[in-house]
């Protein structure tokens, strides 16, 4: 049975959950979004394409963890301090995966107020760190996944770099995120929110 607060129990109590905090996206940033995702799956040779529903932009994964409310404490903690501010859309780029760099992360490039947001970030794993979290130590680069193990080549990045990407939004909280497959499906649900 699920709780209203977002912990899963049983007959063997709480259940592991894999968990990430993040900034979600206002309707408007997911429609401007759809024009370079509709072209990434139209010219791309295949991959895993993410659903306009969990477009996100991800602060930090936690992983697997049990721990909501030190999750929920550390949002509460980075929160403070930090005033509402604007993140924009930039342009179509790629993470490579392979040496060979024929499957990529896809994503859309994140500009504005990126110093508010490089304090949210940091403050925010400070204080996961604090309560015993384990994360990645790689270097932030803020973007938007649009999809994973994407297959194309030169040429077709060209033409994905001339998609206009245009939208802007203030951000005035972050996510903390379950995901898991429900029928099959992976899905991004909201556990708590906390805003600034």
């Amino acid at each position: 049975m699920r709780a209203a607060h977002g912990i899963i129990e049983g007959d063997k109590g709480v259940l592991s959950m894999r968990l990430f905090i993040g900034i979600e996206l206002t309707p408007e940033m997911r429609r401007a979004l759809g024009g370079v995702s509709r072209a990434l799956r139209e010219r791309s040779c295949g991959g895993r394409f993410v659903p306009a529903e969990n477009l996100h932009l991800t602060l930090h994964f936690i992983g697997e963890s049990e721990d909501l409310s030190g999750a929920a404490s550390a949002m509460r903690e980075a929160c403070r301090g930090i005033r509402p501010f604007t993140l924009s859309l930039g342009g179509y780029g790629y993470f490579d995966k392979t040496r060979s760099g024929s499957r990529k992360v896809s994503l859309v490039t994140v500009g504005g107020d990126l110093d508010e947001l490089s304090v949210l970030h940091e403050t925010l794993g400070a204080a996961l760190l604090d309560r015993g979290f384990a994360l990645d130590r790689r270097r932030y680069v803020p973007h938007i996944t649009l999809g994973r193990s994407v297959e194309h080549d030169e040429l077709v990045e060209e033409e994905l770099k001339a998609v206009p990407v245009e939208g802007s939004m203030t951000v005035r909280g972050i996510t903390l995120f379950e995901s898991s497959r429900i029928n099959g499906k992976l899905t991004y649900s909201p556990l708590h929110r906390e805003y600034f």
